[in-house]
């Protein structure tokens, strides 16, 4: 079994893989494995896959175009490893980042310290910025409900699984529809296992103009939004979460055109402040929308005064 699995979908970004390739490469630890999700490109990926020197091991799997969601699931069960870690075909790992999370593996009971089945640091850009905010503590055992959501820790964040917790959850999948909210996974795992946050960078991101992270996912995958915030409009998280969430899980139940909705709602105590927080977000949604209408408006009329100023002189 190797120490730890790096998980990569990849769709058409070739280009990018050899950064991976060489930052892998450089690390201290070699007793890895780097799975590729190939999810249907079209462009050079195998030939730049098969073209790497095998320094540590590779494992390439192509699917047809079905989405991240899709592709990562295969990656969770191809990985043969005590750790597991996401990585995104134009992200890299820090230097020396192996041996700083082994150090908190512990390998009599297959866990992170504390019993943890996640270990999580944090995210810097390209010129070393930190990505969003620092976790409070410096280390600190909580989950990711109560932790992240709750404390509303903003920006992305790097996380090493427990690869045998992380094959128990799969990211759910809908037809026509290719992504979903990456959390979905991490919500998950915080029912039942604990997080240790701990203030050291993993990770270097880019986020690139046609990058999923780009995208709108709520608006974009309405039925996974449905399932997200359905999920999340219960204990543990905040009151505050579980009421602006069990609306927005009534909004994209009807956008849906879902029939029974109190009936699959997961939170039926909390569901009537969830009718109100829905017709609070679109009264939001139409102040929001009127704004843009009246700004088009007083910019068209703006002009037209402007134009007739002109021809009159």
């Amino acid at each position: 079994m190797n120490k730890f699995s790096i998980i990569t979908p990849t769709f058409n970004r070739a280009k990018y893989l050899p950064r991976i390739y060489e930052c892998l490469s450089q690390q201290d630890i070699s007793d890895i494995e780097w799975i590729i999700i190939d999810d249907g490109s079209t462009d050079n990926t195998k030939d730049v896959i098969l073209n790497f020197e095998r320094r540590f091991k590779i494992k390439y799997a192509y699917q047809e175009n079905a989405g991240k969601p899709t592709a990562m699931n295969l990656g969770f069960q191809m990985a043969d490893s005590y750790i597991s870690v996401f990585l995104d075909s134009d992200d890299i790992l820090c230097p020396h980042v192996f041996n700083v999370v082994w150090e908190y593996f512990n390998i009599d009971n297959e866990m992170f310290k504390h019993d943890c089945a996640c270990l999580t640091g944090l995210s810097q850009y390209k010129n070393k910025d930190i990505i969003g905010n620092k976790f409070p503590h410096d280390y600190h055992v909580s989950d990711y409900i109560r932790y992240a959501e709750n404390k509303n820790i903003k920006g992305d964040k790097c996380e090493f699984f427990i690869t045998k917790i992380l094959k128990k959850y799969s990211y759910p999948t809908f037809k026509n529809e290719k992504n979903i909210a990456p959390s979905i996974v991490h919500i998950r795992i915080a029912l039942t296992h604990k997080t240790l946050y701990i203030n050291k960078v993993f990770q270097e991101k880019q986020f690139l103009p046609d990058g999923l992270s780009t995208q709108n996912y709520w608006l974009m995958y309405p039925l996974g939004s449905e399932l997200y915030y359905n999920e999340t409009s219960i204990p543990p998280f905040s009151l505050r979460l579980q009421i602006r969430n069990s609306g927005q899980y009534i909004f994209f139940a009807k956008r849906n055109k879902k029939e029974h909705i109190f009936k699959e709602a997961k939170n039926k105590i909390i569901f009537p402040l969830g009718v109100l927080a829905y017709y609070l977000l679109r009264l939001k949604y139409f102040l929001k929308k009127f704004q843009i209408f009246k700004k088009i408006n007083d910019t068209l009329k703006g002009k037209s005064k402007h134009w007739k100023k002109i021809s009159n002189e």
